[in-house]
Formats: C-alpha cells, sequence, structure tokens
C-alpha cells in the first residue's frame, strides 16, 4: 500500500507541475517595391484611430502634449535667447548655414551641411531619413532581409504619410519662426492661401516642426522592429533628436513650443507604419516537471524516495 500510495502522488505532482511555454514569434513579408505608398492610407487610417480614442493612456498623452506646449510656450523667448547664448560659445553660430548643392533652374534640389552647426540641423532633415530608410532596404536586398527591407519601406511610408497631417497643422497655425518674428513668441496667422504661405514660408510653417516629427519616426521604427537593441539604440534616438532639437532653436527655425507635438505626431506615424508587412506567430515550446521515484535502503528496510526532472 505505500508503494502504491508513493506511485499515485508521483503521478500527481508530475501533472501538477506540468507547464507549457508559449513564444511570439515575429515573421517579416517581402516587401512590394510600391508598397511604402500603397499602404499609406493604411496608415493615415491607423495613426488617427491611435490618435483620437478615448482610452485613458491616449487621453493622458495628450495632456502631456497640449501642457509641455503650453509651458514651453511661456518660455520660448527666454529659451531661445538661452540656446543662441550657447551656440555662441560652442562656436555653432546662430545662423542657418545648409548650402544649396544640387540645383534644377531655381530650385534647390538637395541642400547639405556646410559647417558642425548646420551638420546637427541636417540630422532632422529629410535627406537624411531617406539615406536611412535606403540604408535598410539595400542591406535587406543584398543579405535577402526581409526585416531589415520592411524597415526601409516602413521609414519611407511614415515620411510621406505623416507629412499630410504636418502641412495641415503648419498651415492650420501659421506660426511664425523665431527668425521672422514680428511679435514675441511669433505671430500666429492661421490658414494663409497657399500663395502667401509658399511665397514666404518661415512666416507660417513653425508648428509643429517637420524635422523632429521625421527623426521621430524614423527612431520608432527602427526600435518597433529590431527590440534586441534597444538598450543602446533608445539612449541614441534621445540623444540625436535633443541635439535637433537644440539646434533649430539655436538657429532660429523653430521655437521649443514646437516640438512636443512634433514627437507626437512621429511616434504616432512611426508606431502605425511599422505595424504593416509583419505577422506575428505563436510557437509553443512545452516543458514538464517529471518526477521519478529514487529507492534507497535493502529489502527489509526500503525507503522511499521522489527527485523531479525537466523534460523538453
Amino acid at each position: 500500500m505505500k508503494s502504491i500510495l508513493f506511485f499515485l502522488l508521483i503521478i500527481f505532482c508530475s501533472g501538477l507541475f506540468a507547464e507549457s511555454k508559449v513564444e511570439a514569434k515575429i515573421e517579416y513579408t517581402q516587401p512590394k517595391p510600391y508598397e511604402f505608398l500603397t499602404n499609406v492610407p493604411h496608415t493615415l487610417v491607423t495613426a488617427w484611430d491611435m490618435s483620437f480614442n478615448t482610452k485613458p493612456d491616449t487621453l493622458k498623452t495628450w495632456a502631456a502634449v497640449i501642457s509641455s506646449s503650453v509651458v514651453l510656450y511661456i518660455y520660448d523667448e527666454k529659451i531661445l535667447a538661452e540656446f543662441q547664448r550657447w551656440g555662441r560659445q560652442l562656436h555653432l553660430g546662430n545662423d542657418d548655414n545648409t548650402r544649396p548643392y544640387v540645383r534644377v533652374g531655381s530650385i534647390s534640389v538637395f541642400r547639405g551641411p556646410h559647417d558642425a552647426g548646420s551638420a546637427l540641423y541636417f540630422l532632422g532633415d529629410g535627406w537624411t531619413h531617406s539615406f536611412i530608410g535606403a540604408g535598410f532596404a539595400l542591406t535587406g536586398v543584398i543579405s535577402n532581409d526581409n526585416r531589415a527591407m520592411q524597415t526601409g519601406s516602413q521609414i519611407f511610408n511614415g515620411m510621406i504619410a505623416s507629412t499630410i497631417p504636418n502641412q495641415i497643422l503648419k498651415r492650420s497655425f501659421g506660426r511664425e519662426s523665431p527668425i521672422r518674428k514680428t511679435t514675441p513668441r511669433g505671430a500666429w496667422r492661421p490658414f494663409p492661401s497657399f500663395s502667401t504661405y509658399n511665397s514666404s514660408i518661415s512666416k507660417y510653417d513653425a508648428m509643429p516642426s517637420g524635422h523632429i516629427m521625421t527623426a521621430t519616426m524614423s527612431f520608432i521604427v527602427i526600435d518597433e522592429n529590431y527590440p534586441e537593441y534597444r538598450a543602446w539604440f533608445r539612449p541614441l534616438g534621445v540623444a540625436w533628436i535633443s541635439v535637433l532639437g537644440f539646434q533649430m532653436v539655436n538657429n532660429s527655425v523653430h521655437w521649443a513650443s514646437d516640438y512636443p507635438l512634433g514627437i507626437a505626431l512621429g511616434y504616432v506615424f512611426g508606431k502605425a507604419a511599422s505595424q504593416y508587412g509583419k505577422k506575428t506567430v505563436a510557437t509553443a515550446e512545452s516543458s514538464s516537471l517529471n518526477f521519478y521515484p529514487l529507492y534507497f535502503g535493502n529489502n527489509d528496510d526500503r525507503n522511499y524516495g521522489v527527485m523531479g526532472i525537466y523534460d523538453f
């Protein structure tokens, strides 16, 4: 009877401690050549759904964006003066020294950096993030890596999709850049005509910052696709955006209060763009803790024991 009870206990314990571990694996599809364009409507809809819902986290985020914008707006002039003082101390100057390197007629197709200050400003330029996206896409093609190809495609998709609401908001606010300010913290001229806006863009396009938005979006896309590198990649992204934000105030392109909404847009569109081209596959790996009998002693004085071993 003693041995029977012992073996029943083993069977019961083996079932009690059996467990199954489920891991999520992400599979990436190979993007089609124009997928970054055809997915723009889907990215816009996804970003809209993420931005305008009644979830507590969404409402808290909007409260943080609005409140931080208001606080920074109050101190915009002081921040501008202090950042420009730092710029002079660091020998960066207070001017935008990017130069046109490629022209088509009278149109500047490519403006690039010429000194340290303009190089910092170029960190948020569309060309910079186009090069980053192209780098991922080309690496993916060469190495037959769908993840890299999708990352490049998603960066281009996010750049195009996010530009639409960014331009709508810029034209809706019509805020002066510091370099063109006619009143402290810049005048607001909402909804200028297309011809008026295009004739003097810096008088109307300060808020929100497109450079900050694009940089944030690119970092979010890469972060979503390469989570194993977050330990060093996230500090790099924060440093990158911080330096860019400083320089754009220093060279009078933006006010500090232009940034919270730009960061929010970049975050939302980075999240939205990074959703396509991949699927989550659940893979189950079962393991169980099994118990086996142990006997020790002689036949006249036999003792029982139990040993647990994981079987995978």
